[in-house]
C-alpha cells in the first residue's frame, strides 16, 4: 500500500509539472505525508487539518526529518482557510476530499487562496481505491461533484485516473 501512496503522489507532482513554489496542502493529517512529500522535495508548505492531535503529530514527526523546503502545520478549517487570497502557488488535497463535509465549499476556498495561473491540486479514492483502503463506496458522487466545483473556477481541468485515485488538476 505505501508504494502505490508513494507513486500516487509522484503521479500527480508529475503531472502538475510544478518544479517550486509555496503549497498549502489541506487535510494533511497526522501523517503530513504529502506535505512532507512536498517539502522534502524543496517546496515551501503548510499543512492544515481540523485535529489538533493530526497537527499535533504531524509537528512531533517533522522534527526527526529533513527538508530541502520548508514544512509548518496549522489548525484551520478547510471550508474557512485563515489566508488572504491570492496566497498560493498550487493548493493541493490529497485523500482527504472524502473526509470533508461541505467538499464544493472547500473547493471554493482552495481557489480563493490559490494565485492566479495558480495550481488547484485534488486526488481523491475512486471505488478500486476506496476497496483497496477499506473505505465506504462513494455514495454521495464525489469525484463528480468535485470536477463540477472546479469547473465553476476554470475551464482548464484534467482528470487523470490511476490505479487508485483520480487526479484533477485545475489551473486558476
Amino acid at each position: 500500500m505505501k508504494t502505490e501512496d508513494i507513486s500516487g503522489r509522484m503521479a500527480l507532482i508529475k503531472a502538475s509539472r510544478l518544479k517550486k513554489g509555496r503549497i498549502l496542502d489541506i487535510g494533511m493529517g497526522g501523517c503530513g505525508c504529502m506535505t512532507f512529500f512536498l517539502a522534502r522535495r524543496g517546496f515551501d508548505v503548510i499543512g492544515i487539518d481540523r485535529s489538533p492531535r493530526a497537527i499535533h503529530v504531524s509537528r512531533k514527526d517533522a522534527k526527526k526529518k529533513r527538508f530541502r523546503g520548508s514544512f509548518e502545520a496549522k489548525l484551520a478549517d478547510a471550508e474557512n482557510l485563515p489566508f488572504p487570497d491570492n496566497e498560493f502557488d498550487a493548493v493541493f488535497s490529497y485523500h482527504s476530499m472524502h473526509h470533508m463535509d461541505n467538499a464544493e465549499k472547500v473547493i471554493d476556498e482552495m481557489c480563493r487562496v490559490c494565485k492566479k495561473k495558480g495550481l488547484i491540486l485534488i486526488s481523491d479514492l475512486h471505488e478500486e481505491g476506496r476497496k483497496a483502503y477499506k473505505h465506504e463506496p462513494d455514495s454521495v458522487d464525489l469525484l463528480k461533484r468535485i470536477g463540477k466545483s472546479l469547473a465553476k473556477h476554470s475551464k482548464l481541468v484534467r482528470k487523470i485516473r490511476s490505479k487508485r485515485n483520480l487526479m484533477f488538476i485545475c489551473r486558476k
